[in-house]
């Protein structure tokens, strides 16, 4: 499985759309004043987002690493 897997932490993120701005994919859409990853297939990792996230909120990690951490952490 290619790709990458964006995760957006609701608590830091402030809404303040950068992260829409800045993604050359449209991975982001604005719901209820937060970032929300609508579109993760478009991700390319190019990290536009998380440089312009002022508050940390973007963690982008390749979709072969997140199954990998997902299956492990579930026999655990």
């Amino acid at each position: 499985m290619a790709g990458y897997k964006v995760y957006v932490d609701t608590s830091k993120c402030i809404g303040c759309a950068q992260c829409y701005v800045a993604c050359p994919n449209k991975v982001f859409a604005i719901i209820n004043k937060k970032a929300v990853p609508v579109n993760q297939d478009a991700c390319v990792g190019c990290r536009a987002c998380i440089v312009k996230c002022s508050t940390n909120a973007i963690t982008i990690t390749p979709r072969d690493v997140y199954a990998f951490y997902t299956r492990f952490y579930k026999r655990t």
